[in-house]
């Protein structure tokens, strides 16, 4: 693999151990893939240090400590508390501290400490065709087929790259792996963000880790739920990137894919997914999880019209998970007025499967964490209801967003099928 000078000089240590570190391992990575040399990256979204395993927030404070500094713009993933209100989630205080100090670490690094799937709605907005690199799959999805950037699923490797501005040239960096791989028609008509991720779900469930060209969308889709396909999408399958032409940079709006593998999703696929993830009892559920990605600024005028003058039953929960920008923003609007009022919890830096109910494996015994996740919670997204399933092993009930407010209000399940189209 071909290194700049500067790529020669890190390695030798000219700017610290821990940025010589973080370039020795960025060149193993490239080695392992035939990456030909190194791409400047623009902006990396990096792992937030997560409290639930103490090793992981003292690997995060030993590069800090090590001298460890962000070259580029850098936003952090999403966390396991909310580290403005820990306690208002039921999570213990050696969970909250504990994350409080990956924040700092994060903080003397240089981060943008975000801690959101996110990012881009709190002003992280990679352009087109500038090199990024992101552990967030949503953050990857999104950048390469909305935004036009450059980016693979990186894991732990955005916090190299971060730290040295430095990322091989391999995989989505390079153009001849950024053409669709299979043409997908899509005959169903989904509307709203809970369909679209529905949608996204179904796609990746067909194409699997290709990069689907979809056509016969009714409408042009809209930010967030262009956001809420691609996660779908990268949730089901291992999509990196799609393609919706006039959308995603530079396809034109004459792409046909001729040739390509064909793929139909029709409206029975969507509703499979609706049907697949409903498997909680409808009077049984005592969460209701809205904001899967992070809430946007629009998503959050959403919810706080459809819970005005209204008031959640008794008995459950409400959470609306978004980032620390868009939680500002919806205060200076008014929009958390109604939203508490109504009994409903705005939640910042974490959500359900990533806060102290996680039990993929076992946390920290120090930290005192016992998962104990609700009976069932009921969401408006594919990928939450995926990782609620997976990762806290708790039944789902998945719905629109609309049905969502309307199943916390009445305490009872509205699915999708009774929506007035």
């Amino acid at each position: 693999m071909q290194l700049s000078d500067r790529d020669k000089a890190l390695l030798d240590g000219a700017e610290g151990e821990a940025a010589r570190q973080a370039m020795d391992a960025l060149v193993q990575l490239g080695q392992a893939y035939d990456a030909p040399d190194m791409v400047d990256i623009g902006y990396a979204h990096v792992h937030a240090g997560m409290a639930l395993y103490k090793g992981d927030v003292e690997l995060i404070e030993g590069i800090a400590q090590g001298g460890g500094r962000m070259s580029v713009p850098v936003s952090t993933n999403i966390a396991n508390a909310d580290m403005g209100d820990w306690q208002g989630i039921g999570a213990p205080d050696s969970l909250g501290l504990l994350q409080k100090r990956a924040e700092a670490a994060h903080r003397a690094m240089g981060s943008g400490t975000s801690f959101t799937c996110t990012p881009y709605w709190a002003g992280h907005w990679p352009t087109w065709n500038m090199h990024i690199a992101s552990i967030e799959s949503g953050v990857t999805v999104f950048a390469n087929s909305v935004l036009g950037a450059r980016s693979n699923r990186d894991g732990f490797f955005a916090v190299y790259a971060g730290m040295t501005g430095r990322y091989p040239r391999f995989g989505l960096h390079l153009d001849d792996n950024r053409r669709p791989t299979h043409r997908v028609h899509v005959s169903a008509r989904p509307r709203g963000t809970a369909d679209f991720t529905a949608l996204g779900y179904a796609v990746g469930q067909a194409v699997g880790s290709g990069t689907p060209l979809l056509m016969g969308l009714a409408k042009r889709p809209s930010l967030d739920e262009l956001d809420a396909m691609g996660v779908g999408m990268a949730t089901s399958g291992g999509v990196a990137m799609f393609v919706v032409p006039g959308v995603t940079p530079p396809f034109g709006t004459d792409e046909a894919g001729a040739g390509l593998p064909e793929v139909e999703i029709a409206e029975p696929a969507l509703r499979a997914v609706f049907d697949g993830f409903s498997t909680g009892e409808a009077e049984g559920f005592d969460l209701v999880h809205l904001g899967c990605p992070h809430a946007s600024f629009e998503e959050m005028k959403d919810y706080a019209r459809l819970l005005t003058g209204r008031r959640i039953a008794t008995g459950i929960e409400c959470w609306i998970t978004t980032n620390r920008a868009v939680h500002q923003m919806a205060r200076d609007a008014g929009l958390l007025a109604p939203i508490r009022a109504a009994g409903a919890r705005v939640v910042t830096d974490t959500c359900p499967i990533s806060c102290h109910f996680a039990c993929t494996c076992s946390p920290d015994p120090s930290l005192g964490v016992t998962p104990a996740p609700p009976k069932t919670i009921l969401v408006d997204s594919a990928k939450q209801a995926h990782y609620v399933r997976d990762m806290i092993h708790c039944p789902t009930l998945f719905t629109t967003s609309e049905l969502a407010v309307e199943s916390a209000v009445t305490g009872r399940f509205h699915p999708r099928s009774l929506r007035n189209d």
